[in-house]
């Protein structure tokens, strides 16, 4: 599963990336801006999230949940500079359904801690 989460990170986190950029470009007020580039970074955080996949299940899986909230929280402000050109608009939804999908595989596929590590207690 970490290839399929490999895969879906890295397009999600591009496309918002791109998506953010496209924003920036395209739009004027100031909630587009910090919107733009709270995309941009969402999409960064999904990128990293996912290099960690294989070595840090755990800290992969926060780290696409902390994209997708990001994501989603700067949605309404981003979402009408880009609702006039109808590509960009969904890539954008597109892009943002892909880090869920991704934060939802990433957090399927974690690995448990077992609790003898956590307590030191040897069995």
């Amino acid at each position: 599963m970490h290839s399929t989460l490999r895969l879906v990170g890295v397009l999600g986190g591009a496309i918002a990336v791109g998506c953010g950029i496209a924003a920036l470009v395209i739009g004027g007020a100031d909630t587009v801006i910090v919107g733009a580039l709270m995309t941009v970074l969402a999409g960064v955080i999904a990128i990293v999230g996912t290099v960690l996949a294989g070595t840090r299940p755990g800290l992969a899986a926060l780290l696409m949940i902390v994209a997708v909230l990001l994501a989603g929280l700067v949605a309404p402000g981003v979402i009408p500079a880009l609702a006039d050109s109808v590509v960009v608009f969904m890539a954008y939804l597109a892009g943002v359904a892909l880090l869920l999908l991704g934060a939802i595989v990433a957090f399927r596929d974690r690995k448990a801690v077992p609790t003898a590590a956590l307590t030191g207690l040897r069995h």
